[in-house]
């Protein structure tokens, strides 16, 4: 990689970022346990939405705790949002085929 040395004087302030960065994903992977305005930065949602999906798809004792405070698993949380992709990756899948069948259904008509 060739860097420009009048690009140099940026090197400093580079490191500063990259070493930001990786002190915020350190601190994903490695807490378990996260109140709700860090669960909503970590799923990209307002805090809001998260008090609304712990009401309506979160279940205490699994995704979240009470103790003192709100505090969610983020063990739990991640097989939530990969089960979430998953079911509606197999409603799409069911969708198309549905979709293919009725066309092959037409297409043997003719």
């Amino acid at each position: 990689m060739n860097i420009a040395f009048e690009h140099l004087d940026l090197l400093p302030e580079i490191l500063e970022k990259l070493t930001l960065i990786e002190k915020n994903m350190s601190n994903f992977e490695s807490k378990r346990w996260m109140n709700v305005k860090e669960v909503g930065k970590y799923l990209g949602y307002s805090t809001d939405h998260i008090y609304k999906l712990r009401d309506e798809e979160f279940t205490e004792g699994i995704h979240f705790h009470k103790k003192g405070k709100l505090l969610f698993d983020r063990l739990e949380i991640d097989k939530w949002v990969i089960s979430d992709s998953n079911n509606l990756r197999q409603v799409t899948t069911d969708r198309v085929n549905e979709i293919l069948e009725s066309v092959i259904e037409n297409h043997k008509k003719r």
